[in-house]
């Protein structure tokens, strides 16, 4: 079972009491309740960008940056003083992301080392804010990054219309409801953090797509869990 997926059902079993095991993909996990058997199907709604008027994940453009910052927590995070943790704004997407790191880990050592607290550089054709903040606890992860992308779009009421119904849509194919189970739902993980219950709540209404499962729920990043349908 894959961290998304766990985290999910255990949100789910923490709001609706019982226990939760491993499915077989699909569905990707069952919540046993009060003897009854509960197929559940995750998935993530992520924010997509329109890139010349075509739609994709920002997944594929993020994911590539996130483990660099991870990379950088590991390898340069003792050099880090106890007091200052290290904001970087980052934008996506990067090519050359190799060098991208490279370069980006050596400005980072001299700014450490000349107490240079603040800066806006320019690493190969990418424009990079670095800050190193004080904190007065040492913390646990030292370096954080915010992405930005060129692509994103400021619709919000467009982007939950379409994440909803593109999750909804390719779940629905994919759900597997044979076997003995008591209800199919699926669980929405809500990564894109513009759109609240009421955005979504909304946008599924007026959809009104068709589809297999008994309930839809929607989990937030903190373990909240909110009924859709």
């Amino acid at each position: 079972m894959k961290p998304d997926e766990e985290y999910v059902l255990a949100a789910l079993a923490s709001k609706f009491g019982g226990k939760y095991i491993d499915g077989e993909d699909p569905p990707d996990g069952y919540l046993l309740l009060n003897n009854r058997k509960i197929a559940v199907e995750v998935t993530k709604l992520v924010e997509h960008i329109n890139e010349n008027g075509k739609r994709r994940s920002r997944l594929a453009d993020d994911v590539p940056i996130s483990n660099i910052v991870a990379q950088l927590n590991e390898e340069i995070g003792n050099l880090i003083p106890n007091n200052r943790w290290i904001h970087l704004v980052i934008p996506s997407p990067i090519k050359g992301i190799n060098e991208f790191k490279k370069e980006l880990t050596r400005i980072i050592i001299n700014m450490i080392t000349t107490k240079t607290y603040e800066a806006v550089i320019d690493i190969l054709g990418y424009v990079v804010a670095i800050n190193l903040y004080k904190c007065q606890q040492p913390p646990k992860i030292k370096v954080v990054q915010a992405i930005a992308t060129q692509f994103a779009s400021t619709n919000i009421d467009e982007n939950t219309l379409f994440l909803l119904e593109n999750r909804i849509s390719i779940k629905n194919k994919i759900c597997n409801a044979n076997g003995e189970i008591d209800e199919y739902w699926l669980a929405l993980f809500n990564t894109y953090c513009m759109a609240d219950i009421d955005s979504y709540r909304g946008a599924y209404e007026s959809l009104q797509l068709d589809h297999n499962f008994s309930k839809i729920y929607i989990i937030d990043g903190y373990r909240r869990v909110y009924k859709l349908c």
